[in-house]
């Protein structure tokens, strides 16, 4: 048996992949330990995994972000950004506090639980891998002019990234020895979930590509009373903001809604709880707070989303197409992936007009090329290791990447 300590932050779209990997150690008879915050501690220990709570210092509720976490209210643009990425280095001595009274011989943490980067410096310390649900980001690959979009980013990264990157070195006391986002490439591998036709070539990266993690069934998302509209003939459309990006559904939900409110198509839309606009809604619109993923997407012929990675890939592993619009956190590195695999338009940017929506969802569903590159992903996705085969790679004695 195993004892695996497994760190993950309190946000469902890293509960949410992580969930079966712990179910599936669990099952295995390996020893599961879930630090995490409280809000989902019964989630975890539902699966048979003990948990311990981040103390307040490091937790908060994603539901409530400015509320939750002092300091963030009334903070935008790169601002924010600053303050986020700080914010996520100084929990990492809270996050320590917890991690280092367990005693583990393998570590599975979350990329943005800054821990990992006090972990990776120890010269002694158990087997450490990082759970792979953001786009692989260091270092980015040199290359031609667009071919690789990162390059602006890095260019620009130091202004965003002072901060933290100051406070990453006074917190250690001393230099780290890296950005304080690259830490998991000095991790013993990292668990990617995805496939590597969706990440750019990464020669010598840890990386184990074990696809999209993340279930989605009828059984945790009751079906609405509408979904026999979705086997009427007419081409199905997802449409999503992702979990926690739905403030404001007018920077993609309601102009993908206009922009296809005279085609025929049936848009299905996903608002994760935030109301939809007042007044009535074109006849060729559903709407659900969630729906079960594992349900929905097999009966998709595009999917418009703001760039969630794990949506993104989940939507890949049934071979859907996809109209990605986002900028904000990693949804930008998402948006340049899609339009470099080939499995979709991806454009960075907060928002887009009908005109141009319409425009985009017309070219994935008319041109063959976006589906069949959407497909051989997914052929990919089903190739890649089972559940069981990932639980070994974690479990294994020795360190080492493939």
């Amino acid at each position: 048996m195993t004892r695996v300590l497994v760190c993950v932050q309190p946000a469902r779209g890293h509960v949410g992949p992580t969930k079966p990997i712990v179910e599936a150690l669990v099952a295995a008879g390996h020893e599961a330990l879930v630090v995490t915050g409280a809000r989902y501690r019964e989630t975890f220990e539902k699966l048979g995994a003990a948990v311990e709570p981040l103390p307040p210092e490091a937790d908060f509720d994603e539901t409530d972000l400015d509320g939750s976490i002092p300091g963030r209210a009334g903070k935008r643009g790169l601002g924010l950004a600053r303050f986020e990425l700080a914010n996520f280095v100084r929990a990492m001595p809270h996050q320590l506090s917890v991690i280092d009274r367990q005693r583990a011989d393998v570590v599975l943490c979350d990329p943005l639980m800054m821990a990992g980067l006090a972990l990776v410096r120890r010269e002694h310390r158990p087997r450490l891998l990082t759970l792979g649900f953001l786009p692989f980001l260091p270092p980015v690959p040199t290359g031609p002019p667009g071919r690789f979009p990162g390059l602006v980013l890095k260019a620009l990264a130091p202004l965003v990234t002072g901060p933290a990157q100051r406070l990453a070195h006074d917190l250690l006391g001393g230099d780290p020895g890296m950005r304080f986002t690259d830490w998991p490439l000095h991790s013993d591998g990292v668990l990617q979930m995805t496939c590597p036709g969706f990440e750019y070539p990464r020669p010598g990266a840890p990386l184990h590509f074990i696809g999209p993690t993340t279930v989605s069934a009828a059984s945790e998302h009751p079906l609405p009373p509408w979904w026999a509209d979705l086997d009427d003939g007419r081409p199905v459309v997802h449409v999503t903001q992702g979990t926690i990006a739905n403030d404001d559904l007018g920077r993609l939900v309601e102009p993908t809604i206009d922009a296809l409110a005279g085609e025929a198509v049936l848009v299905v839309v996903t608002t994760c709880g935030a109301p939809p606009r007042p007044g009535p809604l074109p006849a060729n619109v559903r709407v659900a707070d969630f729906l079960p993923y594992d349900e929905l997407l097999p009966r998709c012929a595009a999917m418009v989303s703001n760039g969630g990675y794990g949506g993104v890939n989940g939507a890949l592993r049934y071979g859907v197409p996809l109209v990605v619009v986002g900028a904000s956190e990693d949804k930008r590195e998402v948006a340049a992936r899609v339009a470099w695999s080939g499995a979709g338009i991806g454009r960075a940017r907060t928002s887009a007009s009908p005109r141009t929506l319409r425009r985009a969802v017309r070219a994935v569903l008319d041109d063959p090329r976006y589906r069949t590159r959407a497909r051989e992903l997914a052929a990919e996705m089903t190739a890649g290791p089972t559940m069981a085969e990932v639980v070994e790679l974690i479990t294994q004695p020795c360190r080492g990447s493939s």
